[in-house]
């Protein structure tokens, strides 16, 4: 399918005089005649058969060859048709592989009306559904090459010179089949070697597009119409008029030969006319571009019998679908008209059957409700008897160990008293005696506090603790003051208790306060107490 393999880019080039071409035409390019007429023929026959068969996939095939044909023809309204029937038929057998063709064609139709938007939409589509097939193994990598040459052509000819040489790049990156493709790629190297031309290194472009040409001379010499086109603008550009010329006019013979890229007519013309008027023969220049209106006229213009429709951009394929749509919304409403009354039927039943069922899950959930509450309300009595219990069983416990406490402190100050007086005896004769007594009354004042601090904590488990995790700066000696407040003891208690002076105990206050961070407004007790 040469739409398909080839651009159909409008370019601007310039028309045809007696002139020997013999040196540009390829060694085929005399020797083959094309009857499109009779190949049109044949498809048309050929798509009525395949229709009244049923074979859409031939059909399809056979309808998207006759579009390129028609494009190549410069009949795009009826390959704008063609492809848009192609379409639906692909659409409702869901044949990807055809939808992708479809696609293609149809971005080149676009192209040629300067809908770019719409072409690079419709390329890209081709190529997602291309990947697809790669990506799974089920088509070769070299299916994408299509999509990524279109995509080239496509943006060098709307200067996107960047952009068209990422996609050449992409196209080098896939390799050809060694037995059926050359090392390079000539279509390749001919977009190469005008992106060069752009990019204003025409030696270079003219070095690799002399090259390619001897590929085409040799294996499809019909691309020749856009190589010598291409060769023709960049001679024009050196300021070479008679070589430039000649390539343009070669450019048409192959056209007229081969009846493929006719959509290149009026641009060589164009290009024909200012060769012509740059050469100082404005005759020939008004003739060529007269030409170029006139071939511009026929194949894009609105009083062209081919193409007339094609400027309304008929969207047979969003129609036919809205069509379908509307005919299956047609026999829904039908069905539904007969089947509206057991719909509400079955309504009115489901509505009732959710009261019926609202109301039960009410009356359920009142109940476990008001059981949940009364559950609720016996727990949280038992929970206060329980704390009541334990506040009076501590406040039992705290009183005999206050009790305790009490006679350890009057065992305290018999033992003070008693050794005050050894202390006074020392000048006796048995002082190793005396100081005997005196450690065992200090070993038993230490042992008295171990019983208390044993005692005290067997009552309030929690409450030494409580005070390391929350004033872990606390010394020893700060806990046992601490303890002694919680048991409501006086300055003088605490300091017989612990056998040092009440300013000690003072002082000792004074430096809980300041380690528990209490302000003046806080009383003490009442903070140990909550602990």
């Amino acid at each position: 399918m040469l739409l398909l393999a080839y651009p159909l880019l409008t370019f601007p080039v310039r028309s045809q005089s007696q002139m020997d071409l013999t040196p540009f035409m390829g060694k085929n390019s005399l020797s083959h005649t094309v009857t499109i007429d009779s190949t049109i023929q044949v498809l048309s026959a050929g798509i009525t058969s395949s229709l009244k068969d049923q074979d859409t996939t031939k059909a399809i095939s056979q309808m998207v060859i006759l579009s390129d044909i028609y494009a190549n023809n410069a009949m795009f309204g009826k390959s704008y048709d063609g492809y848009w029937s192609a379409l639906l038929l692909a659409d409702q057998s869901r044949d990807l592989p055809s939808k992708s063709l479809i696609y293609h064609g149809l971005g080149w139709l676009y192209s040629l009306y300067l809908r770019e938007n719409l072409a690079i939409e419709y390329f890209n589509r081709s190529l997602q559904i291309n990947k697809q097939f790669a990506d799974s193994g089920q088509a070769p990598k070299t299916i994408l090459l299509r999509d990524y040459y279109s995509l080239v052509t496509l943006h060098r000819k709307l200067n996107h010179i960047d952009i068209a040489r990422q996609y050449l790049d992409s196209c080098r990156m896939i390799k050809d089949a060694p037995s059926t493709q050359p090392k390079r790629n000539a279509f390749h190297d001919a977009e190469e070697g005008y992106l060069l031309f752009l990019e204003n290194k025409p030696t270079e472009s003219l070095a690799l597009l002399n090259e390619t040409k001897l590929y085409f001379e040799k294996n499809q010499d019909s691309y020749l119409a856009i190589l010598y086109s291409f060769l023709g603008d960049i001679y024009q550009s050196l300021g070479q008029y008679e070589l430039s010329r000649r390539n343009y006019l070669a450019s048409l013979q192959i056209i007229d030969r081969y009846k493929r890229h006719v959509d290149w007519k009026p641009g060589i013309y164009e290009n024909l006319s200012e060769n012509y008027h740059l050469a100082g023969d404005d005759r020939q220049a008004y003739r060529m571009m007269k030409l170029s209106k006139q071939f511009t006229e026929q194949q894009f213009g609105s009083r062209s019998s081919t193409n007339r429709e094609l400027l309304e951009i008929k969207d047979q394929f969003r129609l036919e679908k809205e069509r379908q749509q509307d005919l299956l919304q047609q026999q829904e409403l039908e069905k539904l008209e007969g089947e509206k009354k057991i719909e509400n039927l079955k309504a009115i039943i489901l509505f009732i059957s959710l009261i019926f069922l609202t109301f039960s899950g009410l009356l359920i959930y009142r109940y476990l409700r008001s059981k949940h509450k009364a559950e609720k309300k016996w727990l949280q009595q038992q929970q206060e008897l329980e704390r009541i219990k334990a506040r009076e069983i501590l406040e039992i416990k705290n009183k005999e160990l206050t009790t305790s406490t009490l006679r350890i402190i009057e065992k305290e100050e018999l033992l003070a008293d008693l050794k005050e007086k050894l202390t006074n005896q020392k000048q006796q004769p048995n002082p190793g005696e005396i100081n005997k007594l005196l450690k065992t009354i200090d070993t038993s004042t230490y042992n008295n506090w171990e019983e208390f601090e044993a005692r005290f904590s067997s009552v309030n488990e929690s409450f030494y603790k409580n005070l390391a995790e929350q004033f872990p700066n606390l010394s020893h000696s700060d806990k046992k003051i601490c303890a002694l407040i919680k048991l409501n003891f006086s300055s003088k208690d605490m300091a017989r208790l612990l056998g040092i002076s009440t300013e000690s105990v003072h002082t000792t206050r004074y430096r809980v306060r300041k380690k528990l961070n209490l302000s003046r407004e806080v009383n003490l007790y009442e903070f140990i107490q909550n602990l």
